[in-house]
């Protein structure tokens, strides 16, 4: 049986890295009973895989795992029973029962799903001007940039990964654009947002491309805006992680939707 899991991870779990984070979970399988099932051979690992990690004191209600359990068990007693035992600050959000591989097929994580992913961004001083300039960026057509790479640096232009900004204030949304290449509402951000850590209420939600063909990275966003708006330093700042997403039909949609 598969299983995909979304779940919260606030407040001082932030500090958490990802290998504590599945470690934490693969001991909540056992408090809570669930029958986790294991790989054969000499060294038996538990059938779980987690999508892209997150990044150390980010915050997030949209992280996904999928795991294999050797017996059928109902998704609201899943999500009840693993709540029951998680710690105040990581809560499991969603499950959803996938279907079985078929015989010889290739295994589909979803890690290897994703390609987008919603961010809101939040900046203990917001300078004057700096609303204007994410804007105009949102205006250009294209924007490079260095980009750090395992093997050095290549351009990377960051204005053709980017497909939506919009400013959040106080519980209200206020777009600056938005491609619709994303499918995600503003009732979708406000519930994801819940929980983020954010300097008088306010941020910027922003739209990425994510994974292993084109992956930008928050913190790589947001230094590329401000050494294009003129700004020499980035003050303070805390990055919420809202969702991550697949594709379907040429559009992305948040992972729990893809059932695959």
């Amino acid at each position: 049986m598969r299983v995909r899991v979304r779940f919260s991870k606030t407040g001082s779990s932030r500090f958490l890295g990802h290998l504590d984070i599945m470690r934490y979970f693969q001991k909540a399988f056992r408090r809570a009973g669930l029958p986790l099932a294991f790989s054969e051979g000499y060294h038996p690992h538990p059938l779980l895989s987690f999508a892209q990690p997150l990044s150390l004191s980010f915050t997030s209600n949209g992280e996904y795992f999928d795991m294999e359990l050797t017996e059928p068990v109902e998704a609201g007693e899943i999500l009840t029973r693993l709540n029951s035992v998680m710690c105040e600050d990581i809560s499991v959000n969603r499950v959803i029962i996938l279907p079985d591989y078929k015989p010889n097929a290739k295994k589909i994580t979803g890690m290897a799903l994703i390609t987008g992913a919603a961010y809101a961004i939040s900046l203990s001083e917001m300078a004057e001007g700096i609303c204007d300039a994410f804007r105009r960026f949102y205006s250009e057509k294209s924007y490079l940039i260095e980009k750090a790479t395992k093997t050095g640096t290549r351009d990377c232009d960051l204005r053709a990964g980017v497909h939506g900004i919009a400013f959040y204030d106080g519980g209200v949304v206020m777009p600056v654009g938005n491609d619709e290449t994303f499918r995600y509402s503003d009732a979708d951000m406000l519930a994801s947002i819940d929980g983020a850590n954010l300097f008088d209420d306010k941020a910027i939600l922003v739209f990425l491309d994510a994974g292993s063909e084109q992956n930008i990275p928050a913190d790589l966003f947001l230094k590329g805006v401000m050494n294009y708006a003129g700004f020499t330093e980035i003050p303070a700042r805390t990055v919420h992680r809202m969702d991550l997403f697949g594709d379907i039909s040429d559009r992305k949609v948040p992972l729990w939707m893809i059932e695959s």
